[in-house]
């Protein structure tokens, strides 16, 4: 009788390892992973606002001679006054 209540401890333990284990694994490839998709995700960030930039002054640019893009601003700027 005391050999399966030793039996049903010892395989508590032994589960409680592997998880701690599974867990101390998950963690680590988390972190990897987690800088992984940080930097890709920062990189199209960039990459949108760059073509958007670009669509910006490609569209102001063919407004005609009226309108100008104004590169430290990232505005599209009218040249007449009254506008």
């Amino acid at each position: 009788m005391n050999f399966v209540k030793k039996s049903k401890a010892q395989s508590l333990v032994e589960y409680a390892l592997i998880l701690a284990l599974v867990t101390v694994i998950a963690i680590t490839a988390l972190q990897f992973l987690g800088q992984k998709v940080n930097t890709a995700v920062t990189g199209v960030g960039d990459d949108v606002q760059t073509t958007t930039e670009n669509a910006a002054k490609t569209y102001c640019e063919g407004l005609g001679t009226g309108y100008s893009w104004n590169a430290s601003t990232g505005k599209c700027e009218s040249s007449d006054s009254g506008n």
